[in-house]
């Protein structure tokens, strides 16, 4: 499990207006309400944020750094360190689930904001990327590759996502569930690591013989058997 984030000052002013934008509605709620919500002057919210829609995806701005910033440090091999930063994004989800659910909402009711959102995975698409291409060997096809496992963690970040989302809508996951859910992500991310990696990478070297492991047989075999019966037997067991 991966570390968390230190929070940010911007974490409750924005939690406050996200709040604000669902339980009013996006179209009805003025910049100075918003402003009055998160606690700062018209001017500082604008200074901070620049809009309504930039205030929904405020923490994606934030998380994103992050991102970039540990992969550009990771020591990880390339696909783990990607792995690590998908569940750095939806751990932050997971720890704000009332202003990710109320941001959710919203993404239901505003097409810009589903056109943000999009914009917004792409971003970290990007992200991943570049990583990969910084990192990985040179291939026949290689960006096309990189290109297509960046896409598929993203989607499979998004689709655990939703469905946490969908799920504790009615009905809030407990700590241990919500752990449960990102260890399962974990694993699956995991798994589509496993099956790229021979694409990215190319298939395993083989194992040299003197340092295979050892084959151990067993058989049974009726008291007094001769040593052809003994023979036949461990090419059976081998075949």
């Amino acid at each position: 499990m991966i570390s968390h984030p230190p929070s940010h000052d911007t974490d409750g002013p924005t939690a406050a207006a996200i709040g604000l934008l669902a339980s009013k509605g996006y179209d009805a709620t003025s910049v100075d309400e918003l402003a009055d919500a998160a606690g700062m002057s018209r001017s500082t919210f604008f200074r901070k944020f620049g809009s309504k829609e930039d205030v929904v995806f405020a923490d994606h701005e934030r998380i994103l750094g992050q991102v970039t910033e540990r992969l550009a440090e990771s020591m990880q091999e390339p696909l783990a360190a990607i792995e690590d930063a998908a569940l750095l994004v939806f751990n932050h989800h997971v720890r704000n689930p009332e202003t990710s659910r109320a941001r959710y909402e919203l993404m239901q009711t505003v097409p810009a904001l589903r056109d943000r959102e999009l914009v917004t995975s792409h971003r970290y698409e990007r992200a991943f990327l570049l990583h990969l291409l910084d990192k990985i060997p040179d291939g026949e096809h290689r960006e096309y590759k990189a290109v297509a496992f960046a896409a598929a963690a993203v989607a499979v970040h998004n689709a655990f996502l939703r469905r946490w989302l969908r799920t504790t809508a009615t009905a809030p996951e407990t700590a241990a569930a919500d752990g449960e859910r990102s260890t399962a992500l974990a694993n699956e991310l995991r798994a589509l690591s496993g099956i790229f990696r021979p694409a990215l990478y190319g298939p395993p070297a083989p194992v040299p013989a003197s340092q295979a492991s050892p084959a151990v047989v067993v058989t049974v075999l009726t008291a007094g058997a001769d040593n052809d019966a003994i023979v036949q037997a461990v090419r059976d067991a081998l075949s």
